[in-house]
């Protein structure tokens, strides 16, 4: 693994950490996908027929993505109701079973 993150880098790794690597690495990924993703808003806005919407390099930016998305919280009750739902039949159901 230190090798394959050091080959990503173009660097020897004996002056680095596993860490030190891996934190470089991402940054690395992180700086690529912002150039590709401005790229990709440029094009899309260019080749789009739609005007009403422009796209930004957040659309395609995969980091950008993560960053962004909000998690809905969920209580304890709402998650144990949830699961019941998916992974217990109700009485009425039946399955079929394999044959």
């Amino acid at each position: 693994m230190i090798w394959q993150l050091a080959g990503v880098l173009g660097v020897h790794p004996d002056p680095f950490t596993l860490r030190e690597l891996y934190e470089m690495a991402q940054s690395r990924q992180k700086q690529d996908w912002q150039h590709t993703s401005n790229l990709m808003a440029l094009l899309a806005n260019l080749l789009t027929f739609n005007r009403s919407h422009t796209f930004k390099a957040a659309d395609f930016d995969p980091f950008a993505q993560s960053q962004s998305s909000q998690v809905i919280p969920l209580d304890t009750s709402d998650a144990m109701a949830l699961l019941k739902k998916t992974f217990i039949p109700s009485p009425g159901s039946q399955r079929k079973k394999p044959q």
